[in-house]
Formats: structure tokens, C-alpha cells, sequence
């Protein structure tokens, strides 16, 4: 018996299709793909649990011939392509011929179409025994296609998708992307009987972002439309104030096909250089119209990759056109000039700003009596905390030190002296025990310690200390009722807003659903309100896109909202407010870095200093 046979067709065509059909927005993008080259202007997609139940994908297309469902369903069989060259001149969206079959093999598949010369339309569905049965039926000039239990006959594959609203959040996105690339087509999805898309059709490309984008993000895109030697770049980028901490507000389309491509990506990037800060992504959407000759969409079944026949070209080509685009733009921001202020600032009573978080949280700090209890309570402190130590850098020093002000000294109690040994233990006397001698550039606090002085980043302390409380075992915020507020967000946007409203409300921010794509605000941390923070949409898809994670989405929201609520650069502190900070700086677990892995203390040791006066 030969070990080598040839697999039966239900096998081969179930292995195909999990090359096509991943999950169930794979089954929406290759339907709507048909549609589009099936010349629709009007496109209405249904899904029901997140497509895994039910999918339903109508339009107004020219239609399939009666003569050819059957052939349709067949493995390779298209309309597309007739020859080997027609490979290289690839115009429409399919071509392969696998998706109908490759469905209809994962699931129970109905399809109905009328052609525009006939009087009716016609149904073809599958039995068990897989045969073809065709009935006549009435109905619009167009294609409707069901799907119902996707994966129903491969559980090994079903139990690998996704919850359902994140299955529904992947075809909300697809389809709010589709519509980008075809504004002259009239899109429509409708989630579990909720209307999640809508795009009316009329051609403007702006009409159509307003589904994708905020309308902050609207309002600082940049328009290009540029020549090149092997086609057209036409599109939008946003300015460089507004960024995203991913790519994924990134959409490139190529000959009317999102297409996934690292080389077009990094092209906008580099256009963007210099303007932007590190891992900061720019939004951009681009539209590649380019001969067909010179670009093979063939490389996967999903279509998604492409060549190009000249990678460097391309590269040269989009970058130039976009940095062209941007450098012609209005992007000028304005610079301030920089005053002279005192090191210590006396606050008066309208700039009196609240650093004190214990309040805000329902549970209290740790404090200590004696300097032994403070020893203890620190014991168990684990290495990794404690190796932090090295990242109080000593730096040499390129200009002579200036005098400074010379600040009252408070009366830190009996705390530990320092040994010549820096740890945590050290550290953290010289915070509660140290001199304040001011600000520098109201960004930087000035501490005179027993062996030199100490730079601490205002913000990055304060971003410390609001992360630590955060993170602790059952911190919580307390919650600050606000007038409610609605915020909008695109279809895409609110889908994953929706999935987060419980952790969201975890962090007092408290939203509900209100209208398409809308939620109102009526609760934000109460350590928000009392710095005067506003909590916009932006603040919350940055949360949203920590929330989303499947590790350590806790410690990665905390991250995002101890940056946006810490002080600023530029912000002047009282003598008091700077003492707040470092006390609240040294009941940290990890006083020497900020969440992200900055350093909070540059320390001027006291014998660099008098190397440099040739002490």
C-alpha cells in the first residue's frame, strides 16, 4: 500500500480554507471584496455574535448568471483571470478563486443573486451530502450571501476564535477601513442588531474618515496628492501633534486593497523624522494608485502582502511626497520666551495645586514613628527595587554651579544618617532629610543632600508616586461626579470603549452608552478634577488601548493616567508643594525610576563639584 495518497476534497478544501478564512472577519472581507468587484455602489453587511452565528453580506452588483453558481463554489474557479499574464495585471480584489468555496466548506453557506437582464433571481444552498441546489427566487439586481455556524464541522478551529465582541470589534474595523479605500460606496454593518457603520457613498474621502477618525484628528490631517514615476500618492497624514502610541491608526491602500506593508510604513515615518518623539506614530491614511505591472499581490492567499518590483523606489518616492506634504503644511508651533523667576515660588491662593494623593484613595500611606520601624517596614524591599540604586547617575557637571536661594529647612524629625553606602534605605533619609534649595527652570527640583546636590524631574516624581498608588492592592480612586459630557468616538473607536467600560469605571472614569458611537461621562478620578484635568476622548482611547491588554492592562493604565495627571514641565512649586512630593517620593517602593524607566535623581556628587573649581 502506498504511504503517499491523494487527500479527499473535503479534507483539501477545509486545509484551504484555513488559509482564507481565519475567522469570521475573514468571511466579511471576502464577500465584500466580490461586492466591490462585482461594481456595487451600495453594500449592507449583518452580523450576529461577533459573525460566528451569523454573517450576512448584501449588495447591488451586476450579479451571478444562473449557469454559473455551481461553478462558482468550485475550488479556483474566477472570473478574473483567464491567463498566466493576467497574474502581473491584477486589477480587481479577487482573483484566486478559493473564497466561496472555501466557506461553503467551514459553514452553512446560502447564496442568492439576479443579473440586471433577468426577471428573477436565483438561490443555490448545499445539503448534507454537499450537493448544489438551485430554486428560483425573488429579490433586488445584486448578491446576497448567508453564513450561518462558521466552523461548525472544524471545533479544533472554532475554539481558537475569539469572544464575540472582539470578533465584532475586528469586522467593525474592517469595514470602517473598506469604506476609506471605496468613499463612492455606500457602506452599512449592523452588529447584533445595533447599527455599528454607516457610510453614505458620495465619493468625499474627508466624509468618509469622519467613521475612522475623532474629529480632533479630522481637523489636523494634511492632505497629499502627489506624481510619481510609477503611479499616484493621494491621501491624508496628520500633523505631528496629533500621534498614536501604535500603528495601528495607519491605513494603506493600494490599488483600492488594504494591504499590510512595513516598507510603506517606515517610508511616512521617515518623512516625519525629527518631529517626532521617540515611539510616537503618526496617523496616516494613503492611497496607492500604482500600475499593476510593477506590484505582485500574490504572495498569500489572504492578499494582504505585497512586492514591489522596486522596493527602493517606492520608498524614496512616498517619503518625499510626504515629507514634501508636511513641510508645505502649516505645522509652525509657537515658542514662548523664557523668564526669570524665582527658585522658590511663593503660591498664592488661586495656584494653590493639591499634590497630596492620599486623599483621593481609600486607604493611607505607610508612616513611621522612629527611624527603626522605617528600617523595617523598607526590609522587604525585593533586589530588583533595591538595583535600581545604580540610575542615580553622578554626572559631570559642563557649567560652574550659580548660587541659589537658600529655602527654610523642615523639621524632618529623627530619621536615619547617611553611610557610605547609597541604598534604598539612604535614599530615601536624604529625600525627607534634604535641604530644598528650589526649582531650575521650573522643571527640575534642587535638593542639597549630605554628599552633594540632587536634580529630581518634577514630573517624572510625580508620575512615580501617582502610578505606585495606582498599583497597590486595593487602591481604587474615588470618584468625582461631573455635569455628564458626551464624547464621540468613530464606529471602530466606541467598539472597543464598549469592551472596556467596566475596567474603565474601575478607574473612575465612569462612562455610559449613549446613541451610535456616543458615551456619556459622568464620573472622572477624583484626583482629576481636583488638578482640573478634562478627560476627553483621546485620554480615554489611550487608556482603552492599555485596557486592551492581556498582560498587565492594570499596570499599563496606571502608567498612561499617572502621565497625564502628574504636574508639567514649566509649572512653578511652592517650597511646601516641592516638600509634599518628596515625601510622598520616599513611601515609594521605587523612588529611582519612573514608570516608563526614566531616571528620577541626577546626583552632583560634592567631589566633582570641587574638582571642577580645582579643589
Amino acid at each position: 500500500m502506498s504511504r503517499i495518497q491523494v487527500l479527499p476534497d473535503f479534507i483539501a478544501h477545509k486545509i484551504a480554507a484555513g488559509e482564507v478564512i481565519e475567522r469570521p472577519v475573514s468571511v466579511v472581507k471576502e464577500l465584500v471584496e466580490n461586492s466591490i468587484d462585482a461594481m456595487a455602489t451600495s453594500i449592507e453587511i449583518e452580523i450576529k455574535d461577533g459573525g460566528k452565528e451569523y454573517i450576512r453580506v448584501s449588495d447591488n452588483g451586476h450579479g451571478i448568471h444562473r449557469d454559473d453558481l455551481k461553478v462558482a463554489f468550485l475550488s479556483h474557479a474566477t472570473s478574473k483571470i483567464i491567463t498566466v499574464d493576467d497574474l502581473f495585471n491584477i486589477t480587481s480584489l479577487g482573483f484566486r478563486g478559493e473564497a466561496l468555496a472555501s466557506i461553503a466548506s467551514v459553514s452553512d453557506l446560502v447564496l442568492r443573486s439576479r443579473t440586471r437582464d433577468t426577471l428573477q433571481g436565483y438561490q443555490i444552498s448545499f445539503g448534507a451530502d454537499d450537493q448544489a441546489v438551485i430554486e428560483p427566487v425573488g429579490m433586488e439586481t445584486g448578491t446576497t450571501v448567508e453564513v450561518r455556524r462558521l466552523f461548525y464541522n472544524t471545533p479544533a478551529r472554532y475554539k481558537f476564535l475569539k469572544q464575540s465582541p472582539t470578533e465584532r470589534r475586528y469586522i467593525v474595523e474592517f469595514v470602517s477601513r473598506i469604506a476609506l479605500a471605496h468613499p463612492q460606496i455606500a457602506f452599512k454593518l449592523v452588529a447584533d442588531e445595533k447599527l455599528a457603520v454607516r457610510t453614505h457613498g458620495q465619493g468625499e474621502l474627508k466624509a468618509a474618515l469622519a467613521n475612522v477618525f475623532d474629529h480632533r484628528t479630522i481637523k489636523n490631517l494634511v492632505s497629499i496628492d502627489a506624481k510619481t514615476e510609477w503611479g499616484r500618492i493621494s491621501g491624508y497624514l496628520s500633523k505631528p501633534s496629533i500621534t498614536r502610541k501604535s500603528r495601528q491608526a495607519q491605513l494603506i491602500i493600494l490599488n483600492g486593497r488594504i494591504i499590510d506593508s512595513s516598507l510603506v510604513s517606515s517610508a511616512v515615518e521617515r518623512a516625519y523624522a525629527g518631529m517626532l518623539a521617540h515611539r510616537e506614530y503618526p496617523i496616516f491614511f494613503l492611497n496607492l494608485s500604482m500600475n499593476p505591472t510593477v506590484v505582485d499581490v500574490n504572495v498569500h492567499p489572504a492578499k494582504s502582502q505585497v512586492r514591489f518590483q522596486d522596493d527602493s523606489e517606492v520608498y524614496q518616492e512616498i517619503s518625499r511626497a510626504c515629507r514634501d506634504a508636511l513641510l508645505t503644511s502649516d505645522l509652525s508651533q509657537t515658542i514662548t520666551s523664557v523668564k526669570q523667576e524665582p527658585v522658590i515660588h511663593q503660591e498664592t491662593q488661586s495656584e494653590q495645586i493639591n499634590l497630596d494623593f492620599q486623599e483621593f484613595f481609600p486607604w493611607q500611606p505607610r508612616t513611621w514613628s522612629r527611624v527603626d520601624e522605617f528600617l523595617r517596614s523598607e526590609k522587604r524591599l525585593s533586589n530588583s527595587a533595591a538595583s535600581y540604586q545604580s540610575e542615580i547617575a553622578a554626572v559631570e557637571i559642563e557649567q560652574p554651579v550659580k548660587s541659589s536661594v537658600t529655602a527654610r529647612e523642615y523639621d524632618g524629625g529623627a530619621l536615619v544618617k547617611e553611610t557610605p553606602s547609597a541604598d534604598v534605605y539612604q535614599v530615601k533619609d536624604q529625600l525627607l532629610n534634604g535641604r530644598i534649595i528650589g526649582q531650575f527652570r521650573q522643571t527640575y527640583i534642587i535638593l542639597e543632600t549630605d554628599n552633594g546636590l540632587w536634580l529630581l524631574d518634577q514630573h517624572i516624581v510625580h508620575e512615580r508616586i501617582i502610578y505606585e498608588f495606582l498599583t497597590r492592592d486595593g487602591a481604587a480612586p474615588h470618584v468625582q461626579q461631573v455635569l455628564p459630557q458626551a464624547l464621540e468616538f468613530s464606529s471602530a473607536q466606541a467598539e472597543l470603549v464598549a469592551e472596556q467600560l467596566e475596567k474603565l469605571n474601575g478607574f473612575g472614569v465612569e462612562l455610559e452608552e449613549f446613541g451610535t458611537n456616543s458615551f456619556l461621562l459622568r464620573g472622572i478620578p477624583q484626583f482629576f478634577a481636583s488638578r482640573g484635568i478634562s478627560v476627553d476622548e483621546q485620554l480615554i482611547l489611550d487608556l482603552v488601548s492599555n485596557l486592551s491588554e492581556r498582560n498587565n492592562w492594570r499596570e499599563k493604565a496606571a502608567v498612561t493616567l499617572a502621565c497625564k495627571s502628574a504636574i508639567k514641565a514649566g509649572q512653578r512649586l511652592s517650597e511646601k508643594q516641592i516638600h509634599s512630593l518628596l515625601v510622598q517620593l520616599a513611601d515609594t517602593e521605587n523612588p529611582f525610576t519612573c514608570p516608563h524607566g526614566r531616571p528620577i535623581i541626577v546626583r552632583l556628587e560634592d567631589k566633582e563639584i570641587e574638582r571642577r573649581f580645582g579643589r
